[in-house]
């Protein structure tokens, strides 16, 4: 199988920036693993989710990215910072060796990609121009030579004349008449939400509901009895 990554996929950016943000992923994955404070390490996870906002962000999943930003950075970690800031935190416990945790790192991180790896396609490639792609099947998969053409028209005629298919998985770009009928990310998220998924969220209104007021009976003082 075969990928086309095209100006929708990944927002005008290289792929190679995308590259390096998943790379920082992992490396800042392992150093939660393997930290000895507790602090730092959620400093470390902090860390993690601003790189993995920043790669939503930059595929162009900006509504996704910032609500990863707000949610997991701003209100949890935020949160996890302070509870182990006001935990008294023994100096002999952070200066237990914590090197066993790197294999166990390291074997999470192979294992991730390679599940990954089998999962998704085996090639990816960046063009921008429609006559690029052309050009790239000709070369890679048909084995033909499109020196003598200049017309994107003519070229995919030429290859549907004298060329067999193949296995492709997507070939995508943009789409004028798409332009006039797209919809922003919130947009249909919220038309997924509040339509198929709507039950769903019913649901998870009432876990909240029931959270809340458990907390609120739990913390509330009661008159003590006589």
């Amino acid at each position: 199988m075969y990928k086309v990554f095209t100006e929708n996929y990944t927002a005008g950016f290289q792929d190679v920036y995308l590259y390096l943000v998943y790379l920082l992923s992992i490396i800042l994955g392992i150093y939660i693993i393997i930290s000895k404070n507790p602090i730092i390490s959620v400093l470390y996870l902090i860390g993690l989710f601003c790189s993995m906002s920043l790669y939503l962000i930059m595929i162009g999943l900006y509504f996704i990215g910032l609500s990863y930003l707000l949610v997991y950075v701003g209100a949890i970690s935020i949160l996890f910072l302070f509870i182990l800031m006001l935990i008294n935190i023994r100096v002999s416990e952070l200066l237990t060796d914590n090197n066993n945790s790197i294999p166990l790192a390291i074997f999470s991180v192979v294992c991730f990609n390679y599940a990954a790896g089998n999962i998704l396609p085996s090639n990816t490639f960046y063009k921008k121009d429609t006559y690029d792609y052309i050009t790239y099947l000709a070369e890679n998969f048909y084995n033909s030579n499109l020196e003598n053409i200049s017309s994107t028209d003519d070229a995919i005629s030429y290859l549907l004349y004298h060329t067999p298919s193949h296995d492709i998985l997507s070939i995508e770009g943009k789409s004028w008449a798409s332009i006039l009928v797209t919809t922003s990310h919130i947009a249909s998220i919220g038309n997924i939400l509040y339509t198929n998924l709507f039950i769903f969220f019913i649901m998870i209104s009432l876990i909240l509901l029931l959270a809340m007021v458990g907390a609120i009976v739990i913390t509330v003082n009661r008159p003590m009895r006589k």
